[in-house]
């Protein structure tokens, strides 16, 4: 992905100003580039843009030309609303990804792991979510930025499963000292190995067979 930067950008898609110049980058923020309100539409068709060309292409097919002209905007616009290619990218996952479920409580660690395995399967199964997501997971073994877009995504997203993973220690269903990062890492990675990397439908029963597993290990 490019990152040549226009000196005094000029938006065709209602954003026009000009954006000042600090220590050789564009400073593409409101505060220091005043003018007409962001417009939510314009964030929206990057995004979608940037799916669907992860989708289409992968993620060596992307660029930022590429990007604004499916989104119909400027290259400026793009810069405007993400400082880099990783900022990009990991918008594109929250934006295309369900909302991260609550954390269960059921009174059974069983139950709570099997709750927010199978939403990661689904999410990873979703049509939505299934171009981007394995398009950035495919380039952040040798991509800097893909790796730091992953990072962010699935720091978030990992909360859940590393709190329920907290309370089985708390309460004695795993070891005193069990990390819970490592046993969230684990699970999440068995789905995310089956389904992308082995191309095999995740179901509750296999999602079961790995739950069962650590539990029982873990006594």
């Amino acid at each position: 992905m490019t990152t040549d930067t226009p000196t005094r950008p000029v938006d065709p898609d209602g954003e026009e100003h000009e954006c000042k110049r600090h220590g050789g980058e564009e400073q593409g923020t409101d505060a220091a580039c005043p003018g007409r309100p962001r417009d939510p539409a314009v964030d929206e068709a990057i995004l979608a843009a940037t799916a669907s060309l992860l989708t289409e292409a992968g993620f060596e097919g992307l660029t930022v030309e590429q990007v604004a002209a499916r989104a119909g905007v400027s290259k400026a616009s793009l810069y405007r609303r993400f400082d880099n290619l990783a900022d990009l990218l990991a918008a594109t996952c929250v934006a295309f990804a369900p909302e991260a479920p609550e954390v269960p409580d059921t009174g059974s660690t069983r139950e709570d792991l099997l709750t927010l395995l199978a939403h990661l399967a689904r999410t990873i199964s979703s049509p939505d979510t299934g171009g981007p997501l394995p398009a950035i997971l495919a380039a952040a073994g040798s991509n800097e930025e893909a790796r730091r877009a992953l990072s962010r995504f699935s720091t978030t997203r990992g909360t859940p499963l590393r709190t329920v993973a907290t309370r089985a220690v708390e309460q004695g269903e795993l070891p005193a000292g069990t990390d819970a990062t490592s046993v969230a890492d684990m699970l999440a990675g068995a789905v995310l190995f089956r389904s992308l990397v082995r191309d095999e439908r995740v179901d509750l029963d296999r999602i079961a067979s790995y739950v069962d597993l650590l539990l029982r290990t873990g006594r």
